[in-house]
């Protein structure tokens, strides 16, 4: 992993196209998937949208099977989204964010690096979306091991 920056930012919200996901965070990759063939099927690619993990709570305090997540294609094109899917927009405003260079088993490391980096520095959290924004992939996308550029958005009071 490698950390990119850190700094402070307000964020604009962001409309997306969702799959939700229900259990550990780790799982949410079928919700991608659909997303992936769905925005393909639809050709929406072109559009260059960026995606996003939405997370609902804090896997400290609630047991894996029950955590609330969104898997999200940034909705460019106005598309309705298919059954199983919804709109749903990320929440905006101030925001700490970490830019990490990670691949995809790296992703639970990097997210307990953000936040003990926000909790060292005294920060405190608000209610809004905690989400992951994929801004590129500098490899293969199928690659498991391809790097993969991410922000990782903690909001703050």
């Amino acid at each position: 992993m490698k950390i990119n920056s850190t700094e402070i930012k307000n964020l604009e919200p962001i409309k997306t196209i969702a799959v939700s996901h229900l259990g550990d965070y780790s799982g949410i990759g079928p919700a991608f998937e659909k997303l992936c063939v769905w925005a393909g099927e639809n050709a929406l690619w072109a559009a260059s949208p960026r995606m996003a993990g939405v997370y609902h709570d804090d896997p400290t305090h609630i047991p894996a099977e029950s955590l609330r997540s969104e898997a999200c294609l940034e909705d460019l094109s106005g598309i309705e989204p298919s059954e199983g899917m919804k709109q749903y927009t990320i929440s905006g405003g101030k925001y700490f964010v970490m830019q990490v260079e990670i691949n995809m088993s790296e992703c639970g490391d990097a997210w307990k690096k953000v936040y003990d980096t926000f909790n060292e520095k005294g920060y405190e959290y608000d209610m809004r979306d905690h989400y992951d924004l994929y801004q590129s992939c500098t490899g293969d996308m199928e690659d498991p091991d391809a790097p993969w550029v991410v922000d990782l958005c903690i909001p703050m009071k």
